[in-house]
């Protein structure tokens, strides 16, 4: 059966949905800097997406297959790991997601070796965390693991999820510009005023990781 290029397309962008990878279609509207009519007719079905959008999009998300995309050779994950111990993706599972204490270097502190290894999903990730608590929910709700991959900090993705690792311990939050350009704004997902926003100076910050992935537990 033929799909065509807009129908593999809708699919990734499913996917992305999905796994919280994209919030929402006013996200890939300003992620790929297009006309929210241009992309609504993309996801209708009533548009083809350039070659130029395909690729913006693989660029955005490293672990989308252009080629798949395109012409529908090979799988959708540009790297889609095997579902077996032998052949998937192995990463590191932290024992604790502790929420508050002094931490300092907390992934750094882990003793890789001592981890549990879980398959991961994805491949470009760098550990897998657990969740603990009701600020995320109900985006990551309390019992969730998370795959995470560790960035450098100097260019930030507002409006992504990432785990802090800040010298009071690491906190799970989406970020947002800070009233300067010495902080950043953590912010929950659930709206109870107990979870209100508050500002992390970025000198406090030892590590940033974002979330690629959610596994909800059920």
């Amino acid at each position: 059966m033929y799909v065509s290029v807009s129908e593999r397309f809708i699919k990734c962008i499913d996917f992305l949905l999905e796994t919280r990878r994209l919030r929402n279609q006013a996200e890939l509207v300003k992620m790929l800097d297009l006309s929210k009519g241009y992309v609504s007719q993309i996801l209708t079905g009533k548009r083809e997406p350039s070659r130029g959008v395909v690729e913006s999009l693989c660029e955005l998300f490293p672990g989308l297959n252009k080629d798949w995309i395109l012409t529908g050779a090979g799988d959708m994950s540009a790297s889609a790991p095997e579902a077996s111990a032998d052949h998937g993706h192995l990463v590191p599972l932290l024992p604790v997601f502790a929420q508050a204490g002094s931490l300092t270097g907390w992934s750094e502190g882990v003793e890789e070796a001592k981890c549990e290894k879980v398959i991961s999903p994805v491949r470009d990730v760098d550990m897998a965390v657990h969740v603990y608590g009701e600020s995320m929910y109900p985006d990551i709700p309390n019992g969730s693991v998370v795959y995470v991959r560790r960035v450098s900090g100097r260019i930030i993705d507002f409006g992504h999820a990432y785990i802090l690792d800040t010298v009071d311990g690491p906190v799970l939050k989406y970020i947002a510009p800070g009233s300067d350009g010495g902080h950043v704004r953590c912010v929950s997902a659930n709206p109870d005023p107990k979870f209100a926003p508050y500002e992390v100076p970025k000198e406090d910050i030892l590590g940033m990781y974002r979330v690629v992935m959610c596994m909800r537990m059920m």
